[in-house]
């Protein structure tokens, strides 16, 4: 039995420890900070952007090692998750751990002023008069009543008759509706995550698309079409862009039933799936080539549409345009320009994919042929985030809760005010009268000095 004894008493202090931890002040300070840091790295590093965007920024190594550690979409990574998940168990554990003493304390208000609580008052006030009991009595609770709107708790015992008014009782709940819409958040933001997806597609001017591909890969197809008319970019005179918009119209069964020009947080929304205004590029709708053989005379131009083999003339290989960059990041950072990806398709060979620089064509040989980059003709595109958030109720439910959390523990408080009158030695009525509160004491003293000052002018 000792032995099971010492067990349990190692169990029990283990738990307890466990139990201090996740209702320590150190946690909840430990994960804001982790999280406000992550806050400042999802905002130097925008998230859930198109690949090619993060190209054109960093070095292909460098995208590679941000998407290694889900720095390109943390909010969705384990590690987010995992920081969430603690604090929404902090939450719980705070809320376990007060909530008790809390409903313990208002069910019990203590509404006679006997001698022991008289002493706890600092506010606290005795006024005699010499007038009858009836008319004392009814004097300061008309007037106790102007205050406090909801009628008294009245007790009589053999020292004489108690009243207790109270007021704001339940707003020591404040700090449950606070933690709780926190919980609805996450809640929401789980959801989100879950049953909803976030995904990028680009839209060639003129053309429309009905399927995408998510973040995480996974084809998405919508129960419609969306079509972009036109794409209108204006620019500052230093070059960069002042304002993108794109003219895109919702098909349904072939008929328009939506047509809106967004922009930047001006999105466009349709059976609860939102296209926002995210990027936009040019593509190459074809690229014109010079191709040389080893002597570097030219063996003719040809011109190659994106996705399509052409042949190389005089030859029997073919090549074929496969992707487009504007800026290219060579290994050692330095930027090359623009740069078009191609595979050549050799008899009985594997395809071998090369690039080839418009401004560098000296850095355009590859085997036995050298190519110039005579001309490409580009297609303006806009970039669109694609979003389907069920959750996103739930969190502005747990938001608007927030807010009432939040004032209601700042601009509201639990206030008792109690009265005894009594006869003292003399014969004289006696009126004891004091007052406290959860918050902003100072302005609540001066209140009942204003009522109990009001007291002394009963007549």
């Amino acid at each position: 039995m000792p032995e099971d004894s010492k067990v349990n008493e190692k169990r029990t202090d283990f738990i307890d420890k466990i139990w201090g931890v996740f209702i320590s002040l150190r946690l909840v300070v430990i994960l804001l900070l982790v999280l406000s840091v992550i806050s400042v790295v999802g905002t130097i590093i925008e998230q859930n952007k198109p690949l090619q965007e993060y190209y054109r920024l960093f070095r292909p190594e460098t995208v590679e090692l941000l998407g290694k550690l889900g720095l390109l979409d943390m909010y969705h990574s384990w590690w987010f998750t995992s920081c969430l998940a603690l604090l929404a168990l902090n939450i719980i554990a705070c809320t376990m751990e007060r909530y008790p003493l809390i409903i313990k304390g208002m069910k019990k208000p203590n509404p006679v002023l006997d001698e022991k609580l008289e002493a706890g008052l600092k506010d606290m006030a005795k006024i005699r008069y010499s007038l009858p009991v009836e008319t004392v009595e009814k004097g300061i609770t008309a007037l106790a009543g102007k205050t406090f709107s909801a009628g008294p708790a009245v007790t009589e015992t053999e020292s004489g008759r108690h009243f207790f008014y109270e007021t704001g009782k339940y707003t020591r709940l404040s700090f449950f509706l606070t933690h709780l819409s926190i919980l609805i958040i996450f809640m929401g933001a789980i959801t989100g995550s879950i049953f909803g997806f976030k995904g990028y597609v680009n839209i060639n001017e003129g053309e429309m698309i009905s399927a995408f591909q998510s973040r995480q890969g996974q084809n998405k197809d919508l129960n419609f079409s969306i079509r972009c008319n036109s794409f209108q970019v204006d620019y500052y005179e230093t070059g960069a862009p002042k304002d993108y918009r794109s003219d895109l119209s919702v098909l349904k069964n072939g008929k328009e039933v939506i047509r809106k020009t967004i922009r930047v947080n001006d999105p466009l929304s349709y059976e609860g799936i939102t296209f926002y205004q995210s990027s936009f590029g040019s593509i190459p709708e074809n690229v014109t080539l010079e191709i040389r053989g080893k002597d570097g005379g030219s063996l003719g131009n040809v011109i190659a549409p994106v996705g399509k083999q052409v042949d190389i003339p005089k030859s029997g290989v073919k090549i074929e345009v496969a992707d487009y960059r504007e800026h290219f990041h060579m290994q050692d950072g330095s930027e090359a320009g623009p740069a078009v990806g191609v595979n050549l398709y050799r008899p009985g060979a594997e395809p071998q994919g090369i690039w080839l620089f418009q401004e560098h064509p000296d850095m355009n040989r590859h085997g036995e042929y050298s190519f110039v980059v005579k001309g490409i003709k580009l297609r303006s595109f806009t970039g669109l985030q694609v979003n389907k958030d069920p959750g996103v109720w739930i969190v502005w439910t747990g938001s608007v809760l927030l807010v009432a959390g939040i004032m209601m523990a700042f601009f509201m408080s639990h206030k008792k005010f109690w009265l005894r009158i009594e006869k003292d030695r003399k014969g004289r009525v006696e009126v004891t009268a004091g007052g406290t509160t959860n918050k902003n004491k100072h302005a609540f003293a001066a209140e009942v000095a204003r009522l109990i000052q009001s007291f002394r002018e009963v007549s």
